[in-house]
């Protein structure tokens, strides 16, 4: 036995069990029809079982933690995967620079989601809704870069150059050249 996607009239891909009895394909149980390719995998993973169920051979090494985590990974999905890295790795440089003192949590998403990914705003604030799960608006970034330039560019000048005066060990020097 084995699985057959066949293409339908109107467009849909069915799936099916097929058998090939005295030299001639025989179909066993159509398992569904589906048009996105995440439904027809589920369909061909329904086959697949339908398949072991049918031929009732046994397999040498199947355990319970195996069905359970097939079952777990059939249920998982793109949208419940989230990146985690960069805010890892980043955000502990973030907070070691002394950034973390700047009580604004746009500031954060902004600085590591630009460093991690140097796109465009728009890009950005997708980006963001995309991977971290945080909707922010594209006019709310434009108020708040105005903020930044306002209010808060001093403070970020301040914790960047003591920063850098701590790691130089306090001896900072500038060299122009043309």
């Amino acid at each position: 036995m084995f699985v057959r996607k066949k293409r339908n009239a109107s467009g849909s891909l069915s799936v099916q069990v097929i058998q090939k009895v005295r030299g001639k394909y025989k179909v066993v149980k159509t398992i569904g029809g589906a048009t996105t390719r995440h439904k027809v995998e589920e369909l061909v993973n329904l086959a697949q079982q339908e398949i072991k169920k049918l031929s009732q051979q046994q397999e040498l090494f199947e355990s319970e933690t195996d069905a359970t985590v097939d079952k777990v990974f059939a249920a998982l999905q793109n949208a419940s995967i989230r990146t985690v890295g960069p805010e890892i790795i980043f955000g502990k440089i973030f907070d070691y620079i002394g950034f973390g003192s700047i009580n604004e949590p746009m500031f954060r998403h902004l600085v590591i989601s630009r460093i991690a990914f140097p796109l465009s705003k728009l890009k950005t604030v997708d980006y963001l809704y995309r991977y971290q799960g945080k909707s922010l608006d594209i006019d709310a970034v434009y108020r708040f870069l105005d903020k930044l330039n306002g209010r808060l560019k001093s403070e970020v000048e301040q914790i960047a150059f003591a920063h850098t005066k701590k790691v130089l060990a306090g001896n900072i020097s500038v060299v122009f050249y043309d």
